[in-house]
């Protein structure tokens, strides 16, 4: 492993591909991929810098950078550059609206955010908690420009790319050659390049290489671009200052400014500070790991990966490096990352006064807890269509531990498999806020090594929610009804991932929606409404969405998670379409019937546009941003067709009738 250090700089290059099957990217240290969330990494040390200028200060509140930004809750006005860049702005979470693009597009996405932070209450008070927060980043990007005069991509160039040597590393407006970047896919199709709008929050490119020179700015050995004060602040322990749920523990999430982590585990356990930030598309996944006394940086970047795959693999790389330069031995390694065995665990009858824990608990999803004549906390989900019981195990420490192979993951309850798995460890605290929580630690399994760790509250102790006859058959009538997204650019990689939305309520909790991959569970609030009222910090709190509906010409349409979505039962039958179709702006969609299943259409495409051609099951199987798209499309039965474009752009079809 030697030869991949670089012995001036004390840095490892290293990147992967994740995905088997499109094996044609390249897979030298300067191929170029999209880096999510390590953008943010860039962005605070921005803002650090503007710091450094004496030009802002952190805990200054933001509107004395953003005069436009508004709130509908007064408590905005409290929230400060320090809580941007730490996740504790109490924001929701991630506004959608136009940012999850493909290809050559551009919408004024800071214009998007400011308006829709304007009807947007928090979901807690400012420095409350941290919970991870994108839109935070996207107000650091807007301060970056209002307080430096230029555009946030002209501040990173001059201020990091330039000094550093980052040849490989720019923002998707900048992209001339897509070739140059490693290939994303929709199944075996080949994708336009990612075009993310929220550019500090997640729509960077680079390199590994890149993303190894940027992180020497945070050890000794690199170029001091940030005083050392800043680097020092960012790498300090913010998530302690937290006003409930504030617990150190083994985890890859405890933030500093920035930093997922400023104490990662497992190099936590050997006494080395280890600073990590992950980073998620959809398409890309990438992670950057820091060693700052011992001058090392490992960049690794995956195209159909994750940014938890490329951590753990950092991580291993760079435990191999400081056991063969002595800093670490095996004995160490294979100690701290042992599996604990279930036969160790020592039981212990369950206290009476743990007994009003006992309840209904919200997380990702909702679960019942109760206690069982085994001295066990037996937790069962009462999503729809789950069958998820398991067992947590009383102990002498005073916490449930789970057997069997049974954890808690960022998903919920979830069991070992393929040889992947989890531990979970927790106990119940009640916190300042008056709200109850499972807090503890999981560990990832593979094999019989924990790979990283998290700890967090898993989920808050929730209340039975009664509500009017009316409010109930309002909702019952919307049940395992679908509504299909509008008002997305064309080149919005929503319709090809998200175009729909099943609303099911919950069959086992009267007065709450059902978690799906879009929404966590809302409680109903009216006949119209449903909101997310998680306090749940670091993690599983995350991006809240509420349920809003209304009604235009007789036609309900659902906004929900920043999105728009319109009633099933208002999309015509495509025969309706004719020859051609004029735009409205919004996205027209039909439904194809069962006289047209099988038919063929060729269409022709304005400029602006774009189409999208759905099974019975909503999967998108030809569009226009399918790279490899056919000519002719064959309409399936039962099947949806999609027509975006600005208004007033024509598409023209050509239907050859078979049969």
């Amino acid at each position: 492993m030697k030869k991949w250090i670089n012995a001036l700089l004390g840095i490892l290059f290293f990147s992967c591909l994740w995905q088997p099957l499109h094996t044609e990217a390249a897979q030298e240290t300067n191929a170029i991929y999209g880096i999510g969330s390590v953008s943010k990494m860039f962005a605070a040390s921005a803002v650090m810098q503007l710091c450094d200028q004496g030009l802002v200060e952190l805990d200054a509140p933001v509107t004395a950078y953003i005069p436009q930004f508004e709130m509908a809750d007064p408590r905005y006005k409290d929230i400060t550059v320090r809580m941007l860049l730490n996740h504790s702005s109490g924001i929701m979470g991630t506004t959608f609206e136009n940012c999850f693009l493909m290809g050559k597009a551009n919408v004024d996405y800071h214009e998007i955010l400011l308006q829709a932070l304007k009807t947007q209450k928090l979901k807690a008070a400012p420095g409350e908690y941290s919970v991870y927060c994108n839109d935070g980043f996207t107000l650091a990007e807007i301060l970056v420009e209002r307080v430096s005069g230029v555009s946030f991509a002209q501040f990173i160039n001059r201020e990091f790319s330039q000094p550093l040597g980052l040849t490989d590393t720019f923002m998707p407006e900048e992209i001339t050659d897509s070739e140059s970047l490693a290939p994303v896919y929709y199944g075996n199709s080949r994708l336009p390049y990612e075009n993310i709008q929220s550019l500090a929050s997640g729509g960077i490119y680079s390199s590994s290489e890149d993303l190894c020179r940027f992180g020497t700015i945070f050890t000794d050995a690199g170029r001091r671009l940030l005083s050392k004060q800043s680097v020092a602040a960012m790498a300090s322990p913010e998530y302690l200052s937290a006003g409930i749920c504030a617990e150190q523990g083994d985890s890859n999430f405890n933030y500093g400014l920035g930093w997922d982590s400023v104490e990662m585990y497992p190099f936590s356990q050997y006494g080395i500070q280890a600073l990590s930030k992950g980073g998620d598309t959809g398409n890309y996944g990438a992670g950057l790991l820091v060693l700052p006394e011992q001058n090392l940086t490992a960049g690794v970047t995956a195209s159909g990966g994750s940014s938890s795959q490329c951590l753990v693999l950092a991580a291993k790389i760079i435990t191999e490096i400081l056991e063969e330069e002595g800093l670490l031995t095996q004995e160490q390694v294979l100690t701290v990352t042992a599996a604990d065995k279930d036969d160790a665990l020592k039981a212990a009858a369950i206290p009476k006064e743990y007994y009003r824990y006992q309840g209904i608990y919200a997380s990702n999803e909702i679960w019942k807890l109760e206690f069982t004549d085994f001295g066990t906390a037996q937790i069962t989900s009462l999503e729809n269509n789950s069958d998820m019981v398991q067992d947590y195990l009383y102990t002498q420490e005073g916490d449930f531990v789970s057997t069997g192979g049974n954890y808690i993951s960022f998903d919920g309850l979830s069991q070992a498999s393929d040889g992947i798995g989890g531990t979970t460890r927790f106990h119940f605290s009640e916190e300042s806020n008056g709200k109850t929580y499972m807090l503890g630690t999981t560990y990832s399994l593979t094999g019989n090594q924990k790979s990283s760790a998290i700890t967090m509250p898993f989920a808050e102790k929730i209340a039975e929610n009664s509500i009017p006859i009316t409010t109930a058959d309002a909702w019952a009538k919307r049940d395992g009804c679908k509504y299909y997204l509008i008002r997305e650019p064309a080149g919005s990689s929503y319709y090809l991932k998200t175009p729909s939305l099943k609303l099911r309520l919950m069959s086992r909790l009267s007065g709450y929606t059902g978690a799906n991959p879009e929404m966590k569970n809302c409680r109903l609030t009216d006949e119209d409404n449903a909101v997310c009222t998680l306090n749940l910090p670091v993690m599983a709190g995350r991006d809240l969405s509420n349920y809003h509906f209304y009604r235009e010409d007789s036609v309900e349409y659902l906004e929900a998670g920043g999105l728009t979505w319109i009633e099933d039962k208002a999309i015509p039958d495509f025969s309706e379409a004719g020859t051609q179709i004029t735009a409205d702006g919004q996205g027209q969609w039909y439904l194809i019937g069962t006289h047209e299943a099988g038919s063929s259409v060729t269409i022709q495409v304005p400029d602006s546009g774009s189409y999208f051609l759905y099974d019975k099951n909503d999967i998108c199987i030809a569009g226009t941003l399918l790279l490899d798209a056919p000519d002719t499309l064959l309409l399936p039965a039962g099947g949806r067709i999609l027509f975006v474009a600005e208004a007033g752009s024509v598409f023209k079809i050509t239907r050859e009738i078979t049969g």
